[in-house]
């Protein structure tokens, strides 16, 4: 379906989106954190853990596809194309840290770069991943 400008309707795009979250995907809460310190990494965690049932209330919004290799699971695959997700995420929200101390010997910067923990919808096909966030 077109709109007169050439452009596809935004009603059938937010039905495919609302199809797919609702039956073909897993729910899976993801979260990320870096520290450093210096601007050097000293502590970095992602957290994936799958979602005992949907999450309800959920609005679908924004969706990133990223390759599969070799039928490998979620958090495989988010360590892998770690940056192009934690930009689709940031996107949404993200926290930051900072705590600067100086002293005249030694200045430091602790910073804390947070993903907050939040549902996905996530459709797994044998070439690809599909991730919607549910906010």
């Amino acid at each position: 379906m077109r709109s007169r400008n050439g452009n596809r309707s935004f009603l059938f795009t937010f039905l495919a989106i609302s199809t797919t979250v609702s039956f073909g995907a897993d729910h899976y809460y993801i979260g990320y954190r870096l520290t450093s310190k210096n601007t050097q990494p000293i502590y970095e965690t992602l957290s994936v853990s799958k979602a005992m049932q949907p999450c309800h209330p959920f609005t679908p919004s924004e969706s990133i596809t990223l390759e599969r290799l070799n039928l490998e699971n979620l958090h495989t695959l988010l360590r892998r194309e770690q940056t192009a997700f934690l930009e689709f995420a940031a996107s949404h929200e993200l926290h930051i840290k900072s705590n600067d101390t100086f002293r005249t010997i030694n200045p430091q910067t602790l910073n804390s770069l947070t993903l907050p923990t939040y549902c996905y919808a996530v459709e797994f096909n044998d070439e690809s991943v599909t991730i919607t966030a549910t906010k």
